[in-house]
């Protein structure tokens, strides 16, 4: 009782000043540490940092590594089945150019208009030499021509001019219509086309009836 007196009786006489040293000395003074006081809670983060780790890479291997859509199946074709899928990418190509360039007047079920534009469908102007229906959208053609006992181009209103298309658009529709419609010929290259467009450079007007009837008289024997 006396030195809680004592220190009242002191704090009497200390000045402003001094309790305010007092009491900074106070502030900065440090408690030791107590022992282990960080262990518990550096453990805790530690593991669970790790477990999130461990959960990420589990999400992103189930995930698909985040991505939106899952990865295409790869699959392994043959020769065979790589060459069908060529084939039908250019006949589909050919179908579109076809639409575009020629069913304006052949139509698109291949039978023509009566009296005016030939039929392709079973006709042998398009499914026998390759050179013959390549040359015709080459050069174009002119004049009275007969498909399937039929006399077609009478008047030079139904003239068909060049098809102004590259070798490999020419490659592609040709080979659709020799085998839409019920047509089973082969395919024609784009190499084939380059060649027909060499042969025929010299040719500058365009093809009449009588002229590919010489130039293909197998095609044409009765």
């Amino acid at each position: 009782m006396s030195d809680e007196n004592n220190r009242n009786q002191s704090s009497e006489f200390m000045s402003d000043e001094e309790m305010v040293e007092i009491h900074s000395k106070l502030n900065h003074e440090k408690h030791p540490p107590t022992k282990g006081f960080l262990s518990a809670p550096l453990i805790f983060v530690f593991v669970f940092g790790c477990l999130i780790f461990v959960c990420s890479i589990q999400l992103a291997h189930s995930t698909n590594q985040f991505q939106l859509h899952p990865p295409r199946e790869i699959v392994e074709l043959s020769d065979e089945e790589k060459d069908a899928l060529r084939l039908e990418r250019k006949i589909e190509s050919g179908k579109k150019i076809f639409g575009v360039r020629c069913a304006s007047c052949h139509q698109a079920n291949g039978l023509g208009i009566e009296g005016q534009y030939p039929p392709l469908a079973g006709s042998r102007w398009v499914t026998t030499e390759p050179s013959l229906i390549s040359q015709i959208i080459l050069k174009g053609l002119k004049g009275e021509i007969e498909v399937m006992g039929k006399v077609y181009g009478t008047s030079a209103a139904v003239n068909m001019a060049a098809v102004a298309i590259d070798d490999r658009e020419i490659a592609n529709v040709t080979t659709y219509v020799r085998q839409a419609w019920g047509n089973q010929a082969g395919e024609i290259l784009e190499s084939e086309v380059a060649q027909f467009r060499e042969e025929s450079k010299d040719q500058v007007d365009q093809w009449t009836g009588d002229q590919l009837v010489d130039m293909y008289p197998a095609v044409f024997a009765e």
